[in-house]
């Protein structure tokens, strides 16, 4: 059978919906749910994404984003699989987690991004977790409300549609949602499933699919993300002071070295085996010591400065 057309474009937002494999739970704690935020962070800056307003449900979680580049399911692919990952390591279960691939509808922000959030933030009010939205720590409902520092999504977008005044926008907005907290899902008014928004943007997409003929999805580049390898080496030469040699010196315990391999794999689209290729280890190793680094870098607060260091450096070029 041939699998759907998924459209990949640059600055383009879409409504991604994910749910577990037979309908089954993806969190069973919170624990979970925090492991996948910090994924989901992670994400945003390996693909360049903005996130504008996410939902974490037992059985399924939403996600309102802009691509920057055509990178969609690269992005996605890194999200579920690293969380599936950790999940079956941490709970010891086999078989999939996710049911299938993930569902992507291409959004008209200007005249959907309001009623979208809307609808995700709303979840767990229809679901009967809450009785009110303020309650639920598991949505960027929060950081509307500007309670919650530092936020993971950027409510600036969708609040200036409602209002210009910051604080007078957030109280519309809660307002909004109360006003509204019945309302139907929106993707019902999609153009089969593909796409919401205005007659003038369908018309768009349907040229775009028209263009696309038959392709399955856009390849990816080498270039997707804001940051590359050679950058990483460098700005970690000039802030730590050292030569390029010591990086990829394979001493047992060289920290510098370890530093990059998580840097490289969390900021870059690289593969786990081409992160081995550069490192001449085998991929698996790649990930352990990442993961290893990782788990250092949280406990120990010489560590963590130099990680802030360098990527204060990353972000700064």
């Amino acid at each position: 059978m041939t699998r759907p057309l998924r459209l990949s474009f640059e600055n383009t937002f879409y409504h991604i919906t994910t749910r577990g494999n037979r309908r089954e739970k993806i969190f069973y704690s919170d624990r979970d749910k925090e492991v996948f935020l910090k994924r989901l962070k992670e994400m945003f800056i390996k693909y360049s994404m903005t996130c504008y307003a996410y939902c974490l449900m037992n059985h399924h979680y939403h996600l309102f984003i802009k691509t920057t580049k055509p990178n969609l399911s690269q992005g996605i692919h890194y999200l579920n699989s690293a969380y599936t990952n950790w999940f079956r390591n941490k709970h010891q279960i086999i078989g999939p987690l996710f049911q299938g691939r993930f569902k992507s509808i291409l959004v008209d922000a200007d005249n959907y991004a309001l009623i979208l959030s809307a609808y995700i933030h709303l979840n767990p009010l229809r679901a009967g977790i809450v009785k009110q939205l303020e309650d639920y720590p598991w949505s960027s409902y929060l950081d509307y409300l500007n309670l919650r520092k530092p936020p993971i999504t950027d409510p600036s977008f969708v609040l200036n549609l409602i209002d210009h005044n910051t604080l007078k926008a957030i109280k519309k907005y809660r307002n909004y949602l109360i006003e509204y907290q019945d309302m139907k899902d929106p993707m019902k008014e999609s153009y089969h499933r593909i796409a919401l928004g205005s007659t003038t943007f369908i018309e768009k997409i349907k040229e775009k699919i028209d263009q696309e003929g038959q392709r399955r999805e856009i390849p990816s580049t080498r270039t997707l993300s804001k940051y590359d390898v050679d950058t990483i080496i460098l700005k970690m030469t000039q802030v730590l002071h050292i030569e390029r040699k010591i990086i990829f010196d394979k001493k047992r315990g060289n920290l510098n070295r370890s530093l990059a391999i998580y840097l490289i794999k969390r900021f870059t689209p690289l593969s786990l085996s081409e992160i081995g290729e550069l490192f001449k280890m085998d991929y698996s190793a790649v990930s352990q010591a990442a993961k290893r680094f990782e788990q250092k870098s949280e406990v120990n607060d010489e560590i963590k400065e130099i990680v802030q260091k360098v990527i204060t450096a990353l972000k700064e070029e």
